[in-house]
C-alpha cells in the first residue's frame, strides 16, 4: 500500500510538470490578430472630426465663431493679397464665410487653413483669403468681442479660394480646426451632396451642402454637379469671358474684299475674315497684349474643319493698318484690336478659337451662311 501511495505521487508530480510546460510553451505562441485590431490600424493618421453643414454656426477653438455660407466652382480671376487666375486645365472652389469673435478679448484673423478632397482621394490645400471691402483685398483682421465680418456678404463679402484641377469634382471640404465644445476634436468635414458616398468619404453627401456649379459656357453637361469643365469652353459674339487675366470679348467676325491689310487687298479668289476683340485687363498690374498669346492663341475654323491662321505675326490695331506693338493695358482699363485671315471667297466660318496665354481656351460660334 505504502508502495501504491508512492508511485501515486510520482505519478501526479510527473502529470503536473507536462501540464506546467504544455501551458508555458502554448503562451509563447503570439495571438492572432483580432478584425477591430486590423480596423485600428487601418484607420491610422484619420484626424478625429464631426460633420460640417453649409449655413450652421460653429464656435471653433480658436474662439471664432464659423460659418461657411456657400461654395462655388468660378474661373474667374481671383482677387486677393495674391491675385491669381485659373490655367486652362484648372478652376477655384471659392467658399463663402461668415466670422464673429466669441472671445472676451480681441481676437486676430488670418484665416484658418482649407483642404478640399475630390472623389480620387486627392487633397488640394488653400488658404488665401479675401475680404471685398479692402483696396488690396488683404484679410488681416483684429476683432473686439462680438465684432464679425462677411456677416452680409451682398455689402462685404468674405471668401477663401481653393485651386483644383478643371475635371475634378469635390466630395468633402475639411476645416482645419475642431469645434470648442467637442472633446478632441481637431477638423470639421462638409460632405458634399451628390458627390460623397458613404462607402469612399466616410459619409454621404449632405444636401445643404452644395458647390455651385460652373458657367454654362464652361460647364460639361455630362456631369450633373456642374463641378467638370469641358477642355474648351463655348462664347458668342458680344458676350464677355475669362481668360487668364482678361475678360475678353469678340465684338465681330467680318468678311471683306475691299478691306486692305499692309496695304494690300486679298489674293485672287480670297478674301479678309477680320476678327474685332476686345480684351480688358482684370490683373492689379499693367499687363501687355503680348501677355494676351497673341498669334498661336488665335485660330479660325469654317464649316468643312479647315483652320486658318493669323496672316501677320501680330495683332492689328481697331482703326488703322497698323500692328498694335504688344501696348501694355492698365488695371480695368481695356483694349481693342483686330486679327486678320485669309480665307476663301465662298468659305462658311464656323468658330473662333482664343485663349490669353495658359489661360481658358474658348470656341467663339460665329457660323457665317
Amino acid at each position: 500500500m505504502k508502495y501504491r501511495l508512492i508511485a501515486c505521487i510520482a505519478l501526479l508530480a510527473l502529470t503536473s510538470s507536462v501540464l506546467a510546460q504544455t501551458k508555458k510553451t502554448k503562451a509563447k505562441a503570439p495571438p492572432k490578430p483580432s478584425v477591430k485590431a486590423q480596423d485600428v490600424t487601418k484607420a491610422q493618421g484619420q484626424q478625429q472630426g464631426g460633420d460640417g453643414v453649409f449655413g450652421t454656426i460653429y464656435t471653433m477653438n480658436s474662439g471664432w465663431n464659423f460659418t461657411i455660407l456657400k461654395a462655388r466652382y468660378s474661373i474667374e480671376p481671383y482677387k486677393a493679397y495674391e491675385w491669381t487666375a485659373p490655367n486652362a486645365d484648372e478652376k477655384f472652389l471659392v467658399l463663402t464665410l461668415a466670422i464673429k469673435n466669441s472671445l472676451p478679448s480681441e481676437l486676430f484673423f488670418g484665416g484658418p487653413e482649407f483642404t478640399a478632397v475630390d472623389e480620387e482621394g486627392h487633397d488640394y490645400v488653400g488658404a488665401n483669403y479675401r475680404l471685398a471691402s479692402t483696396e488690396s483685398a488683404e484679410v488681416s483682421l483684429n476683432l473686439k468681442p462680438g465684432q464679425g465680418s462677411g456677416q452680409n456678404p451682398d455689402k462685404d463679402e468674405l471668401t477663401c479660394m481653393i485651386k483644383v484641377p478643371a475635371k475634378a469634382r469635390i466630395s468633402k471640404i475639411i476645416l482645419k480646426q475642431g469645434r470648442k465644445f467637442v472633446k478632441g476634436e481637431e477638423v470639421v468635414r462638409y460632405f458634399i451632396t451628390d458627390v460623397a458616398t458613404k462607402e469612399r468619404d466616410g459619409a454621404p453627401g449632405n444636401p445643404k451642402n452644395m458647390i455651385a456649379g460652373l458657367p454654362d459656357s464652361v460647364k460639361d453637361k455630362s456631369d450633373k454637379s456642374g463641378a467638370v469643365a469641358m477642355p474648351q469652353g463655348v462664347a458668342k459674339i458680344g458676350t464677355p469671358f475669362f481668360s487668364g487675366y482678361f475678360a475678353v470679348t469678340c465684338n465681330s467676325v467680318e468678311l471683306s474684299s475691299s478691306e486692305k491689310h499692309k496695304d494690300a487687298l486679298p489674293e485672287e479668289g480670297k478674301q479678309y475674315a477680320i476678327a474685332n476683340i476686345t480684351v480688358k485687363n482684370l490683373y492689379k498690374k499693367q499687363i501687355t497684349l503680348f501677355e494676351f498669346g497673341a498669334t498661336e492663341s488665335v485660330l479660325l475654323k469654317d464649316v468643312d474643319g479647315e483652320k486658318y491662321a493669323l496672316i501677320s505675326d501680330s495683332l492689328w490695331k481697331a482703326k488703322r493698318d497698323e500692328a498694335t506693338d504688344s501696348p501694355a493695358i492698365e488695371p480695368g482699363e481695356s483694349y481693342t484690336f483686330r486679327c486678320f485671315f485669309s480665307v476663301p471667297k465662298d468659305v462658311k466660318l464656323k468658330t473662333l478659337r482664343i485663349n490669353a496665354t495658359s489661360g481658358r481656351v474658348y470656341a467663339i460660334d460665329i457660323e457665317t451662311k
